[in-house]
């Protein structure tokens, strides 16, 4: 009878831990598999976080008549390596504002946060580059578990969107002038105090006079 009673008693405990395990394990999978709900704009703009990079993905042109945010918004695959309102911050205010009414310059600074692809943090390693969305190469390097994308370093990788995946990153990326922008949280100077936004600014004026001068000889 104690023989019986002990065989019943150890029964008894392994289907409540198998149990257990099995509703861990359960919860776990549910955990690991379960599918975003939002897009990448969507994330963006819910995000307070992110107020001054969802009005400046609203403001960015991908072609005539279409935004950067709407996009973002819709199907494809995308990596958007997002500064937040900390980085922003790192701007000057009337730089910025400057910025904002270039709309030249502020959709090729903005497309250069865009990889037209889904790239996941495991994608990068050692160092190398990728092409963002206005053709241009964006370098990272990989030190640990350190990513550093241009100028910026990644402080969250992997935000999982429906159609892509969000870096937040630390500083606003800089388009480089020529060649490849080489990864390097340091540099400084030039416009805004980034490099990159001078040589845009530079070209857009060009542009422009080329332009100018054009229609005075017609």
């Amino acid at each position: 009878m104690k023989l019986f009673s002990a065989v019943f008693a150890a029964i008894v405990v392994f289907a409540v831990v198998e149990g257990s395990t099995a509703a861990f394990v359960q919860a776990q999978t549910a955990t690991t598999t379960a599918k975003p709900t939002q897009t990448i704009t969507q994330i963006v703009e819910s995000n307070k976080n992110f107020t001054v990079l969802a009005k400046l993905l609203n403001k960015a042109s991908v072609q005539p008549n279409v935004t950067l945010a709407e996009v973002l918004n819709g199907s494809g695959n995308y990596t958007l390596f997002a500064p937040d309102d900390a980085a922003f911050a790192k701007v000057n205010t009337s730089s910025l504002a400057e910025l904002q009414n270039n709309t030249t310059a502020l959709s090729t600074v903005m497309k250069y946060h865009v990889v037209p692809t889904t790239l996941l943090s495991s994608a990068f390693t050692g160092s190398g580059t990728v092409t963002t969305l206005n053709g241009l190469p964006l370098a990272y390097s990989v030190s640990g578990t350190t990513i550093e994308v241009g100028n910026a370093t990644v402080t969250k990788a992997n935000v999982n969107a429906t159609n892509g995946v969000i870096h937040v990153i630390d500083s606003v990326l800089e388009p480089p002038a020529t060649g490849v922008a080489t990864a390097s949280p340091t540099a400084s100077g030039g416009f805004l105090g980034l490099p990159g936004f001078e040589a845009v600014y530079a070209v857009a004026g060009l542009l422009a006079v080329a332009y100018l001068l054009m229609r005075r000889r017609n």
